[in-house]
């Protein structure tokens, strides 16, 4: 388990992220000027491109020496806009739904 201690970033640590998708490798970086994960995470989900369904975005800090494993998920903007359901089918029994992914 990590925790934010063990995974600071400065932004003169070397960091390599990889993005892999389908067991295939989607994107791959090497670079400093992070100064948290989430630039990391920003900074590859740009440089893929369109990417929809499950990835695996493995982070290492080469100059901390820590690395960590991210689970992300994304999916394409629908063509369309999901239409409310009405106020009595709301509260009523519980229905299963289908999502476009």
């Amino acid at each position: 388990m990590w925790t934010a201690t063990t995974t600071t970033i400065s932004v003169t640590d070397e960091v390599f992220a990889t993005l892999e998708c389908g067991g295939r490798i989607i994107a791959s970086v090497c670079k400093s000027n992070f100064s948290c994960v989430d630039d990391v995470v920003k900074f590859v989900y740009a440089t893929c491109g369109q990417l929809a369904g499950l990835a695996k975005l493995s982070i290492r800090n080469k100059t901390q020496g820590w690395n960590m494993t991210l689970c992300l998920s994304r999916r394409r903007p629908a063509a369309h806009s999901a239409l409310p359901l009405p106020a009595a089918t709301q509260a009523s029994t519980p229905r299963q739904l289908s999502f476009n992914w």
